[in-house]
């Protein structure tokens, strides 16, 4: 299990982008304890780093969901 701070600082973005793709259900976090931390196991991080070529792409977030789904579909 990972954090925000250890994701981010793993793929070299902000923790705001991490929370945005979130919001924008790109990815469903867990949450834990009583502060609500979110956790990143090693299927999210795969996930993110996905995220984060298309975005690197210029792929807008509307069509990385897009591509997202239609892999989990094709897998």
């Amino acid at each position: 299990m990972f954090t925000i701070q250890e994701v981010a600082q793993t793929l070299k973005v902000h923790q705001q982008t991490l929370r945005n793709w979130e919001k924008a259900g790109l990815i469903k976090i867990e949450r834990v304890g009583v502060n609500r931390q979110r956790v990143y196991d090693d299927a999210d991080l795969e996930r993110l780093k996905k995220i984060l070529h298309y975005s690197g792409k210029g792929i807008s977030l509307r069509g990385i969901k897009e591509l997202l789904h239609l892999s989990e579909e094709e897998g």
